[in-house]
């Protein structure tokens, strides 16, 4: 395992602004601002349009946690995954995370939008947005930037996004992530059928809650969240 300069030496918690050493309190500490930073984003009149605007919203989100906010990470990652049986998805190189997000921004420039069927349009999106969560632009707040993303994403597209049922069942939409970002074994229809029911309104909590508790049968109660690390480059 190569150095990485994110964390304090002999641990894996990542340096931050108010220097906090115990993962759980940081894990709190971040929480608690980066909510703060989303009630900020959304009241703010900031435009997000573009898949570069994904810096911008790690800037809001995280500016108060770390000094690295808004910026694309410098070095190259990997978690594991229990539900990939403990591989980790193939994230972008560092080096090549800005010729990806230009080549994504270029697929949706040329996408004819207008033509799409509601259908066709949710398929597009999935693998747009699948394809930035893999980039993983940053070390650490990746999700929670993409599904930003996507609120506004698809608001700009005239859908009314429900972005608490997301909120919801985050579990189940990071592992539905993770399964439409492993190349040409991915799974795109847990992603898809999320977020359909993210814009359909038609919530019924007990049918919606079982429905979300597992993943390709993988309980999402056992699910527990594992924390990136630095990986070689050779």
């Amino acid at each position: 395992m190569s150095k990485d300069p994110y964390v304090y030496d002999d641990t894996n918690v990542l340096k931050n602004i108010s220097n906090i050493k115990e993962q759980h309190k940081l894990d709190d500490y971040e929480t608690t601002m980066v909510n703060l930073g989303i009630i900020k984003l959304l009241k703010s009149k900031v435009e997000i349009s573009k898949v570069n605007d994904i810096f911008l919203i790690h800037k809001i989100l995280f500016e108060n946690v770390y000094e690295w906010a808004g910026e694309k990470r410098v070095i190259n990652i990997f978690k594991t995954e229990p539900i990939l049986n403990g591989l980790s998805v193939t994230y972008s190189d560092h080096n090549k995370i800005n010729d990806d997000l230009t080549k994504i921004q270029k697929d949706i420039n040329s996408t004819e939008w207008k033509v799409l069927s509601k259908n066709e349009m949710i398929n597009k999106i999935v693998r747009i947005i699948s394809s930035i969560w893999q980039v993983h632009s940053f070390r650490e707040g990746n999700t929670r930037v993409v599904t930003l993303f996507l609120y506004y994403f698809l608001k700009n597209l005239g859908f009314k996004v429900n972005r608490e049922f997301i909120d919801k069942h985050a579990k189940y939409f990071r592992n539905a992530l993770v399964l439409a970002s492993i190349g040409e074994y991915s799974e795109y229809n847990y992603l898809e059928e999320i977020l359909k029911d993210s814009i359909s309104f038609k919530i019924v909590d007990d049918e919606f809650n079982i429905k979300y508790q597992t993943i390709k049968g993988y309980n999402l109660d056992k699910y527990e969240y594992n924390y990136h690390s630095s990986k070689n480059d050779d």
